[in-house]
């Protein structure tokens, strides 16, 4: 199904070859990521003539606020609206109030544009057709640590998120550090701020039922700095799984034979001891620890960690915690809104 199947919504595509771009960041606290940031939009090869980059300030308080209003003086194409709810969903909806361009882009200040994201993204806008547009995650890490997280994000067996594994332009269910034509989003409407993670996975969902399409194309590519360490990590897959479940719930259409591995390998290592105590559980359970630490195994042998500076030991750890993590997220908010029900009944 396409945009001109769906009765009464228009056609949103781009046409303007060079168009004004709008680049919503959200930022909160910091002061260590948003200069780079900003650079980057700098050096565009597409330029800044037709940049429109608004910073969506949550309430910061470590002086970065203050740093990007000095740096605003110096780049008039930069300019700050508040954000006093502090949701992400919140401060996409401030940016898209604010826009003022015909294609607008959702980046995340701990990321850094490749130097030519934009002007890749506006080409495979016009190129396409499609309503919305991303590209490649390069994860860059600062330690050996935070190198290792960003190997495990980058594996296949890690995230099967097309954005960080894409050779090649496919139509996709979801895109990060799009790039949407600002029509189609006006179209679709809000993000849902009822979300406090995975709204842009909500609306990628709602905008593809509108008709309007998705793609990634590895010629757009950008950097991301993952989390430091392995507690950040798993905190953050926690997040990540409670609020996938919260958006499947709304949305059962969005849901992939993907997202149920992880909650179910929870559920299979919680009832384990149980099935243990049998001989054929023990046999059962044995393989499926076997061929999970053979797989863990390939997966670090296949990121090659020593040619990245990560440690191939953390690199492992990496992916049973972001596995877990994620899926016991999922889990704990299907109890959590079953125990809900039940009480209300």
């Amino acid at each position: 199904m396409t945009v001109q199947d769906v009765p009464g919504v228009p056609v949103a595509q781009l046409r303007d070859p060079h168009p004004v771009v709008t680049i919503v960041v959200p930022m909160l606290n910091e002061q260590g990521s948003i200069q780079a940031c900003l650079d980057g939009f700098a050096k565009q090869t597409y330029g800044t003539s037709h940049l429109d980059v608004v910073v969506v300030d949550g309430g910061s308080t470590d002086g970065s606020r203050e740093w990007v209003e000095e740096y605003s003086v110096e780049h008039p194409w930069v300019r700050i609206v508040e954000n006093p709810k502090k949701k992400a969903s919140a401060a996409f909806n401030a940016g898209l109030a604010a826009a003022e361009g015909d294609v607008l882009v959702l980046f995340s200040s701990h990321g850094e544009p490749m130097v030519d994201f934009v002007e890749q993204a506006v080409a495979v806008l016009l190129d396409s057709g499609a309503a919305g547009v991303g590209g490649r995650y390069l994860h860059i890490g600062t330690s050996p640590t935070s190198m290792a997280i960003g190997l495990a994000m980058v594996s296949p067996f890690g995230m099967a998120s097309p954005h960080r594994t894409v050779t090649e332009r496919v139509e996709v269910d979801t895109i990060s550090h799009p790039a949407y034509v600002t029509d189609a989003m006006r179209d679709t409407g809000w993000f849902d701020e009822g979300l406090e993670r995975n709204s842009d996975y909500e609306y990628n969902h709602r905008m593809r039922e509108r008709g309007h399409r998705l793609i990634v194309d590895p010629a757009i590519g950008s950097i991301y700095h993952p989390r430091g360490s392995l507690r950040a990590l798993g905190r953050q897959f926690w997040w990540y799984g409670r609020w996938k479940e919260r958006v499947v719930r709304r949305h059962p259409g969005s849901l992939k034979v993907r997202h149920l591995v992880p909650p179910s390998a929870v559920v299979a290592a919680a009832v384990a001891p149980i099935a243990c105590a049998w001989p054929a559980g023990r046999r059962v359970v044995g393989l499926g620890v076997v061929g999970y630490a053979a797989l863990v195994a390939l997966a670090v042998r296949r990121a090659e960690p020593r040619d990245h500076g990560a440690d191939a030991l953390t690199l492992a750890a990496c992916f049973p915690i972001m596995h877990g993590a994620w899926g016991a997220g999922f889990v704990a908010s299907v109890l959590e809104d079953s125990w809900k029900a039940a009480r209300a009944t």
